[in-house]
């Protein structure tokens, strides 16, 4: 406390709102930790609100949390467009090798985090031409570089996946039987999405392209893309919710006792909300193998049931990848969505060894993640 008057006494003069006073505070070299270990106060600002209360000046009232869920939604929606595309278009993509439209699900997804939308643009022309015969590629590279252009363009705004929506709606409703204006739909995406700046780290680039890989794994291994829009939904609300309540947890709180518990809190629901599509995958996957007699003889009961069972892990598993990127530990995400690419090296039928995989990589991930969100020198 008496290094708290000290310092309010040196800036006694000068300072009109915790603003500049932070400002004056941070050109003196206190940053964030400096507060925490010398002041006791979670973060700058709160170490200028505490000041400014020794000098009786009002404090700046506390930073709520962003609100999340109308981008949940937007997000959500800009990552549910290219599956609805691919339902409009599925007499293309059946005509050509399946390989191209995984490999510009994978290099989309990692484009549009890393500003290489050229040069992943290239190499995917480069591996259909390799990869269709000779009369169809250009169908092979049309199909490609439309699947790119909506993937990597969900980083673009809302606003730039309305044509692709409506393009979808008119084709599956028969409306319209011109599938040549998904490609404009997918290309005003990817203009949206170049608009935006992005450069990730390395890493961050590499968690992208596992994540990819691990949803095309899923994908070959539980044919039918409409089921992995299942796990949308819990990757994107959960990883929302929480970088809103993160990004002011450090100012929220005017000591270090109620910063840790909030972070503690924090933590708390964001890993217990991870924690049933776990069970309810295991329990799934563990079911495929107990089914009921009127069911057991079905020939395609069993990997129904495991199919589901892939898509909540994969959900599960993309969230916790999403969180570890935004605690700032983009190579351990990596790690964590290229965990059930190990699927791939097991013998026997790809699905269980999916599924097997996947909840292996949850279980881990689950541990990792939480180590994360509860150090209070991540926030």
């Amino acid at each position: 406390m008496k290094a708290l008057h000290e310092l309010a006494q040196r800036f006694d003069k000068g300072v009109a709102d915790v603003d500049e006073l932070v400002g004056a505070l941070e050109a003196a070299g206190i940053n964030d930790q400096v507060a925490a270990r010398r002041y006791g106060q979670p973060s700058v600002f709160a170490l200028g609100e505490a000041v400014l209360a020794l000098l009786d000046r009002p404090p700046a009232r506390a930073p709520r949390p962003k609100p999340y869920l109308w981008a949940a939604l937007r997000r959500s929606a800009l990552l549910l467009t290219p599956v609805v595309c691919a339902l409009a278009a599925a007499d293309e993509l059946a005509r050509v090798e399946w390989q191209v439209p995984a490999l510009a699900a994978v290099l989309g997804w990692a484009a549009a985090r890393g500003w290489m939308y050229a040069a992943s643009g290239t190499a995917l022309v480069i591996a259909a031409c390799a990869l269709a015969p000779t009369a169809d590629r250009p169908l092979a590279v049309g199909v490609g570089l439309t699947g790119y252009a909506l993937v990597a363009g969900t980083r673009g705004g809302l606003g730039w996946a309305v044509p692709a929506w409506l393009a979808a709606a008119a084709l599956l409703s028969g409306a319209w039987d011109r599938v040549e204006i998904l490609p404009v739909a997918g290309g005003l995406m990817l203009a949206g999405a170049v608009r935006i700046h992005a450069h990730a780290p390395f890493a961050g680039v590499a968690a992208a392209l596992c994540q990819g890989a691990t949803a095309v794994l899923v994908w070959r291994a539980a044919p039918g893309a409409v089921v992995l829009a299942l796990g949308v939904p819990l990757l994107v609300f959960v990883v929302c919710w929480h970088e809103a309540r993160a990004a002011t947890a450090a100012d929220a709180h005017d000591d270090l006792r109620a910063f840790h518990r909030e972070v503690r809190d924090l933590g708390t629901v964001t890993v217990g909300a991870l924690v049933p599509p776990l069970v309810a995958g295991v329990a799934l996957g563990a079911a495929a193998y107990r089914l009921p007699y009127s069911l057991s003889g079905h020939p395609g009961a069993r990997g129904l049931v495991l199919g589901c069972a892939a898509v909540l892990l994969l959900g599960g598993v993309l969230a916790l990848t999403a969180l570890l990127a935004a605690r700032g530990r983009p190579a351990v995400a990596a790690v964590v969505a290229a965990g059930p690419l190990c699927a791939l090296a097991a013998g026997g039928a790809l699905l269980p060894a999916t599924v097997a995989a996947l909840a292996v990589t949850y279980v881990a991930g689950l541990v990792l993640a939480a180590h994360a969100v509860f150090d209070p020198e991540r926030y």
